[in-house]
């Protein structure tokens, strides 16, 4: 069975992407070759270890990331993901003389986040590295 974590794990964001994209199991099996029986169990986030190639084949008729897939359900990311530049300027069409200072804003909020929450870089928290 799948661990929980923090957000919508893999099997929300499924079925959240195969009802907005107005499918049935039975018509997203037939669109992506991933039988019903292994949609539904991955929907319901009862899984050990799911298939990459289900995943990579819903991906591409949910219009889903395969690398966000990966994640969600544990799994090593097959090849190497974008550089933070290019799916700035590719994807969110930020221009190459914004790039630099978006990118600070960014370590700024990532930065922020782990002081809010007590934790440091490199994992756990203030407390667990004071008592090391």
């Amino acid at each position: 069975m799948a661990k929980r974590q923090r957000g919508p794990t893999l099997g929300e964001t499924l079925r959240a992407a195969r009802e907005e994209a107005g499918l049935s199991k039975l018509q997203l099996e037939a669109r992506s070759g991933v039988g019903r029986m292994n949609i539904s169990r991955l929907e319901a986030d009862w899984y050990q270890e799911p298939s990459p190639e289900d995943l990579m084949r819903l991906a591409r008729v949910l219009e889903l990331n395969e690398t966000d897939l990966f994640l969600l359900a544990g799994l090593p990311v097959p090849k190497e993901a974008a550089s933070l530049d290019i799916m700035l300027r590719t994807n969110y069409g930020v221009s190459e003389a914004d790039v630099p200072k978006l990118k600070q804003q960014i370590e700024d909020l990532i930065a922020q986040h782990f002081e809010g929450n007590g934790i440091v870089k490199g994992g756990g928290t203030k407390h667990d590295q004071a008592n090391r």
